[in-house]
C-alpha cells in the first residue's frame, strides 16, 4: 500500500473511529514474506511525543500500554473455572519508533488465526502517515490477555534488519529495516526494549527487558521502572513447544 493511500486511511479512520487495530493479512509485506509485514503508523489512540532524547520517553509507553489494555479481549479474557484464555483473549503487537521530529507507535496488529497464538510484530518496519518507511524501531510492546508473566518468548523477539549479504537479522539495537541504527548524541548505538501489559484492568502490571534480559516493572507510585531480574529463555521441547518459562535470577514481581 502506498504512502498516498496510508494517508486516506488514516484521515478516514480518524473521522470514523471504528478501526483500531489492523489484521496480518490487512498490511503489506516486505521482499513478499509474509513475516515482514509493514504496520502503518501512527497509532491515533497514542498522541506523539515531543522528545529529543536517545531514550523512549515513558510519555509514549504509558500511554500505548494503556491503550493495548483497552482493545477488545486484550485484557481479563480468561475463563473463570479453567483460568485458560476465552476464544476472545487476543495479544496485540505495536511498534515504538522514532521521526526526525518525535516518537511514536504505530497501529497495533492482531493475529486472528486462533485466540491464544502471540501476536506477530511488524518486522517490516513502518509505514508513517508524514515520514514514510525506514524508520528506525525500538522495540515492541503487547499485551498478555491472560495475566501471564514475560516469557521466554517475549525476551527473544526483537526488531529485524537487512544485512549487506540480503538477510534479514535480529537486531539488539534500534534500528532501519534496512540495517541503519539510531544512535544517541554520542554516536553510540541505542538499545532496543520490549514492553508488556499484563495483570488485570484493574490491577494493571507494566513490564519492560532489554537483550541482557534485565527485566523491570514499572512502579506507578515511584513513577518509576523498578528493576526485577535478569532472565535467561530456556528452550522449547516436545513438552513444552512454547518454551519454558524464563530461568530468572530471582522472582520476578506478581
Amino acid at each position: 500500500m502506498t504512502r498516498p493511500v496510508w494517508l486516506g486511511l488514516a484521515l478516514a479512520i480518524s473521522c470514523t473511529s471504528a478501526r483500531r487495530y489492523y489484521l496480518p493479512s490487512e498490511l503489506p509485506v516486505l521482499d513478499g514474506d509474509a513475516f515482514l509485514s509493514v504496520a502503518p503508523g501512527p497509532w491515533p489512540e497514542v498522541p506523539v511525543v515531543l522528545d529529543a532524547s536517545a531514550t523512549v520517553p515513558d510519555d509514549l509507553v504509558l500511554p500505548t500500554l494503556h491503550a493495548l489494555m483497552a482493545l477488545p479481549g486484550a485484557m481479563d479474557a480468561c475463563d473463570a473455572q479453567t483460568g485458560r484464555p476465552r476464544p476472545d483473549a487476543t495479544e496485540y503487537c505495536a511498534a515504538i519508533y522514532r521521526t526526525p521530529d518525535d516518537w511514536r507507535v504505530s497501529w497495533p496488529v492482531r493475529d486472528m488465526a486462533t485466540s491464544t497464538r502471540a501476536c506477530r510484530p511488524p518486522f517490516g518496519g513502518v509505514d508513517d502517515v508524514d515520514f514514510g518507511r525506514d524508520l528506525p524501531i525500538f522495540g515492541y510492546a503487547h499485551n498478555h490477555p491472560c495475566g501471564a508473566e514475560v516469557s521466554a518468548k517475549d525476551l527473544v523477539v526483537w526488531p529485524l534488519a537487512k544485512s549487506g549479504e540480503g538477510l534479514w537479522v535480529m537486531m539488539a539495537y534500534a534500528t532501519t529495516p534496512s540495517g541503519r541504527l539510531a544512535r544517541d548524541a554520542k554516536g553510540q548505538p541505542v538499545s532496543t526494549w520490549g514492553w508488556l501489559a499484563t495483570g488485570h484492568r484493574s490491577a494493571p502490571r507494566f513490564y519492560k527487558w532489554n537483550p541482557a534480559g534485565e527485566v523491570f516493572l514499572w512502579d506507578a507510585t515511584q513513577k518509576h521502572w523498578s528493576f526485577q531480574a535478569t532472565c535467561r529463555p530456556r528452550p522449547s521441547s516436545a513438552i513444552r513447544p512454547h518454551g519454558a518459562p524464563p530461568d530468572c535470577s530471582s522472582a520476578v514481581h506478581p
